[in-house]
This record gives C-alpha cells, structure tokens and sequence, in this order.
C-alpha cells in the first residue's frame, strides 16, 4: 500500500504503483492520507496482514515462495498547513504488524521534490523487480 501526503507525492506514488506492477509484477493500491486509514484499514487487518499468517519456519523456502504480506511506504511531501496524519498512519500499521517506510525528500521547490520522489521509488520498484527475479 503507498499512502501519500502533500502535492507531490500523490502523482509520484501513482507512478510508483505502475512501476511496481509493471517491473516487478507486485500489486499496489494508492491513496492519500488521511483517507487512506480508513480505505485500507481493512486489508491491514485481514489476511494480508503480516500478523496474519506468520512465516512457516518448516517451509521449504526453495520450492515455496513466502506468503505475500502488506507493507505500507509513505511518500510524504511538505504537509499543507503543518498538518500531518504521519503519526496516526504509523501507529495503524504498526498497529497490526505491518512494516512501514517513510520517504520523505529534502527540502527544495515543488519540482526538485517530485523529482526526488520520482527518483527514489523508479530506483525502489527496478531494485525490487532485480531482487525478485521479475
């Protein structure tokens, strides 16, 4: 799941979403904070949940692939108005045992930031499509 916040990072995780789908073959649902705690409450709960189904310690990890679990990425712009729903985010994923990672770009104009937000998650989505094989 990739929850964005501010003006650059909603394009930036639609981009990812479609890199990740289309380089590494990985699903991946957008939405913006703080709309995206309740719209994905329920995937962190369910069976994706990486509470969920606990790794096998007696499967085969060469014939098996390992169970596909949620991870939340937060691509975080510059908050308008200084409001953030940052806290409350990692709180419900950490919540329900879900890993989460935080990208936030360096300070600069709207430009230089979606740049580095662009940047960042092309390299994420062509290393995890190497990483896995894709």
């Amino acid at each position: 799941m990739i929850w964005t916040e501010g003006t650059s990072a909603g394009p930036a995780g639609r981009r990812f979403a479609a890199a990740l789908a289309e380089l590494a073959g990985r699903p991946a649902l957008v939405s913006e904070l703080p709309e995206a705690l309740a719209e994905h409450n329920a995937l962190l709960a369910g069976p994706l949940a990486a509470s969920a189904d606990p790794d096998d310690f007696f499967r085969d990890r060469v014939e098996e692939a390992p169970a596909l679990h949620a991870r939340v990425v937060l691509l975080r712009d510059r908050p308008i108005g200084g409001l953030t729903a940052a806290p409350t985010a990692r709180d419900l994923a950490l919540s329900h045992d879900t890993p989460i990672s935080e990208l936030e770009p360096e300070e600069g104009g709207e430009l230089e930031t979606l740049a580095e937000l662009i940047a960042m998650t092309d390299f994420a989505a062509v290393y995890l499509a190497l990483a896995s094989g894709a």
